[in-house]
């Protein structure tokens, strides 16, 4: 899924760079194409305005008959040729005059030679004020003067080979840009579906823990059934052992199954939050009290500073389970014989809250991990759990935008922190 999944981004992105950059490379060589064009319209222009009081060239040829008489009011022009400031520079045309019905009355080259029947084609097909004959590789306008239709044809080689040498850049440029936007997109999708793929795999792992507690508690119990149903003519006093320890997997499974909802309901962004004026002093105090008899049966002390009103936004049961987690947790893996320090301090407009016990301090290697659902240290392997409890509480404390951290050395134990 993730493979598809980062195959789609990097196509995706190539598409809508691709036609953008094809887009952009268009526009430029269409707009290459209409310059040349505009550059030899005013390179012909220029024949015009550069000749038009010139005399008629010795070499004017007058077809059909047409003596020199007749050709003496005609439109002149000389063989100076164009040598303007455009670019494109215009030296070989030809220039061809034509009477009121649209007859030629005689034509000029200019370093080129035309065949007539050439030129007759063209101006039959020269039908606009300016435009291209296509089928001779021409461009001409036309002008009248002096009851005579002028027409200058000339190249338009000059044109379609600075276009083609434009396309053959672009798209050699298209072709370099394509392969770069290809790594860079291959790098960024990498990035983009990593949180995803973190996510797809917390999942599974998540799907195949919760698989395998769910499966320890039921599989006692099923055990626990066979027995009793093998000892037909038990009382249920006889069969107390076995109901106690269904009833005990049977609630730890419950639990189990309460706390996965809470961790799905928080991912869906569905579970409710009642915020009010919660007093935090009192609710660490309670928890306190209540873990006090369970660390004296491990010979551990349980000091308290605690400050006395102070009180923070959110849901008061959602702390309530966060103090008693992060108690649980430090009673749970503290060494006999030490203290469990609960610490509870107002910091400005944030309440801040501290648990340390002192033991087998948290690997660097968990460290980065002891927030993850159903992941427990080494050390914690023989304790019973789940794996879920941290993880619950970073979610509480994250839906209250509090924060939580840990810290964990040889020197001052492992000290979990929240700031709400």
């Amino acid at each position: 899924m993730i493979k598809k999944l980062r195959r789609r981004i990097i196509l995706i992105n190539m598409l809508l760079m691709g036609v953008v950059i094809l887009g952009i490379f268009t526009a430029v060589n269409i707009n290459i194409y209409s310059n040349s064009v505009r550059t030899l319209e005013r390179g012909m222009n220029g024949l015009f305005e550069k000749n038009r009081d010139g005399d008629r060239p010795e070499d004017m040829q007058l077809p059909y008959g047409q003596s020199d008489d007749s050709a003496k009011e005609m439109l002149r022009f000389d063989k100076r040729g164009f040598d303007g400031e455009a670019p494109m520079q215009i030296s070989s045309y030809v220039v061809v005059e034509l009477d009121e019905n649209g007859e030629i009355i005689g034509f000029t080259e200019t370093n080129v030679t035309m065949d007539e029947e050439d030129i007759k084609a063209c101006v039959k097909l020269a039908t606009e004020r300016s435009g291209q004959v296509n089928e001779y590789n021409l461009m001409y306008i036309s002008r009248e003067m002096m009851g005579k239709k002028t027409l200058i044809f000339t190249s338009n080689a000059g044109i379609f080979s600075e276009l083609q040498g434009s396309l053959i850049i672009s798209t050699l440029l298209f072709l370099a840009g394509m392969a770069v936007i290809f790594l860079i997109s291959l790098f960024l999708s990498g990035l983009a579906v990593k949180p995803v793929k973190k996510a797809w795999e917390q999942q599974k792992q998540f799907v195949a823990d919760a698989s395998h507690e769910l499966k320890t508690p039921l599989t006692v119990i099923l055990a626990n059934n066979n027995i009793m149903m093998s000892h037909k003519d038990s009382t249920v006093a006889d069969e107390r052992q076995w109901l106690e320890s269904t009833e005990e997997e049977a609630n730890h499974m419950k639990k189990l199954i309460d706390n996965m909802l809470f961790l799905a309901k928080s991912d869906a962004g569905t579970a409710k939050i009642q915020f009010s004026e919660v007093n935090l002093s009192e609710i660490t105090e309670g928890c306190a009290l209540i873990f006090e008899p369970v660390a004296f049966e491990k010979e551990i002390m349980t000091e308290t500073d605690i400050e006395d009103g102070v009180t923070v936004k959110g849901d008061a049961t959602q702390l309530n389970q966060l103090v008693h987690i992060l108690v649980d947790n430090a009673v749970k893996y503290a060494d006999s014989g030490t203290s469990v320090k609960i610490r509870l301090q107002r910091h400005g407009e944030h309440a801040e809250l501290s648990v340390n016990n002192r033991g087998v301090p948290i690997p660097k290697e968990d460290i980065d991990h002891i927030f993850d659902r159903f992941y427990r240290a080494e050390k914690s392997r023989t304790t019973k759990g789940y794996g879920l409890g941290l993880s619950i509480a970073q979610r509480i404390v994250e839906s209250m935008n509090g924060k939580i951290a840990v810290v964990s050395n040889e020197a001052e134990g492992t000290t979990f922190t929240v700031k709400i």
